[in-house]
């Protein structure tokens, strides 16, 4: 591993979820067997199977690769959590994320370009903190080895980085049944047709966006929840249910609870157009 595994005292968070803790950047905590130990990028919700670009320019974020590339190849991708305060500087994470690989690894000018692919979801038990305090640094940069310099005297083992120490979460449990999985499809096809045509005026056929749909997700597999979360699913909290949750029931209800909520933005996005179209006409 790309880490060392040292036993140290761990200090109690605050303003952190229940049940996570945060840890200095000058102590590794003891990992658990059902636990790993890995780096976080606190960006957004990524679910399992799903395929998220991602261009880094971060001095943070360029040492977190090339401890990924020495190591497992493994990061934690979670949403950040304005609701929890900041850890020296940052914006804390949220509980539950999902464990992703580097795939598609390249250099373009000084950027790095990769492909994070969602493997398994994850529960965020502590969070060990990075050893520098967050800085603007504007658009110029310095280089991981110039921060390094900054804090290796006092925290050899630090990293520029957040780390948590995370619990697998297994695969849902249960099943959906054909027919609420198709009403959901339908559903979202009509919302599809509606924005097309209350945004670009285009008139969509519904029978077709339906047959995509259902040749996309094909049937109700966990597979094919969590690709249809990651399309619709855009409240927090919500996400955290979906990266949460052991029942597959619970994932469709949140889809089908964020295509309606959709569907109600847009019914008023689509008043206040009308609206707005009879007062220039008067």
């Amino acid at each position: 591993m790309y880490l060392s595994w040292l036993e140290t005292n761990l200090l109690e968070a605050i303003q952190y979820p229940e049940g996570m803790k945060q840890v200095k950047a000058s102590n590794i905590p003891v990992v658990p067997e059902d636990c790993i130990l890995i780096p976080l990028f606190p960006l957004g919700a990524l679910m399992p199977g799903e395929q998220m670009p991602l261009r880094i320019f971060e001095p943070r974020y360029k040492q977190m690769l090339d401890d990924c590339v020495l190591g497992n190849g493994m990061f934690g991708i979670l949403p950040e959590n304005p609701d929890s305060g900041r850890i020296r500087g940052w914006l804390s994470p949220s509980s539950f994320g999902c464990i992703a690989e580097i795939s598609n690894l390249h250099e373009i000018g000084s950027n790095l370009h990769l492909t994070a692919i969602g493997i398994t979801r994850f529960e965020l038990l502590e969070v060990l903190e990075p050893a520098l305090d967050a800085q603007d640094f504007g658009d110029a940069f310095p280089s991981v080895d110039e921060l390094i310099e900054d804090f290796i005297g006092e925290i050899p083992d630090g990293k520029l980085y957040l780390r948590g120490v995370v619990r697998p979460i297994p695969p849902p449990s249960g099943s959906i049944e054909g027919e609420r999985w198709n009403r959901l499809l339908v559903e979202w096809s009509q919302h599809i047709v509606s924005v097309a045509s209350t945004f670009g005026g285009i008139e969509l056929e519904q029978l077709d966006i339906l047959e995509q749909l259902s040749s996309t997700f094909g049937n109700p597999t966990p597979d094919a929840l969590f690709s249809a979360a990651s399309s619709v699913v855009q409240d927090l909290d919500l996400q955290m249910t979906v990266l949460s949750t052991d029942k597959l029931d619970e994932i469709a209800d949140v889809i089908e609870t964020s295509i309606r909520n959709a569907q109600a933005r847009l019914r008023f996005i689509g008043q206040m157009i009308e609206d707005t179209s009879i007062f220039e006409e008067e």
